[in-house]
């Protein structure tokens, strides 16, 4: 039997999360560190609808997302000026601090991940990755869950006076 290509990503992406952990588990956070260089990187600007979108996930997603960052002192958001419906999310001074630790572990890790394979072949893997994110998106479905079902039970009490 082949091995699913999913088992080959996962047992990388346990690996390089595991060594970035260690590397930033004095922070307050233990996720949504890429977030945090994406929301830096565009000084303020992105709205949640935009981070979304930027990220891959539902507009409730990010809600959870951006309120547990908020919770955590590293984001707030501010009420656009330019459309009073949007909302901004901006970096706090706490994140300010820790965003250079979170890019130099990224920087790290991501060379030493690579350390011994040209440009070339980094190259080809990259076109790899989204040639095989096209393929499968159509088979994507929100049909597919993990989640456990649980049976509805509908008991019938007949009481008699």
């Amino acid at each position: 039997m082949e091995e699913p290509i999913s088992r080959k990503l996962m047992q990388l992406v346990k690996i390089y999360l595991g060594a970035f952990s260690k590397r930033v588990e004095d922070m307050d956070i233990s996720r949504y560190h890429y977030l945090l260089l994406l929301i830096a990187e565009h000084q303020g600007q992105p709205t949640q609808k935009k981070l979304a979108e930027i990220m891959g996930k539902d507009k409730s997603a990010m809600v959870n997302i951006i309120d547990t960052l908020t919770a955590k002192g590293y984001v707030y958001r501010e009420i656009n000026p330019s459309d009073r419906r949007e909302q901004l999310i901006k970096i706090t001074a706490k994140a300010e601090k820790d965003i250079p630790a979170i890019k130099a572990s990224f920087e790290l890790l991501n060379k030493k991940a690579t350390e011994g394979i040209s440009s070339e072949k980094l190259d080809i893997f990259n076109e790899v990755l989204k040639q095989m994110a096209v393929n499968l998106k159509p088979l994507d479905s929100n049909l597919v869950s993990f989640r456990k079902k649980v049976k509805k039970v509908i008991s019938n009490h007949n009481h008699e006076a």
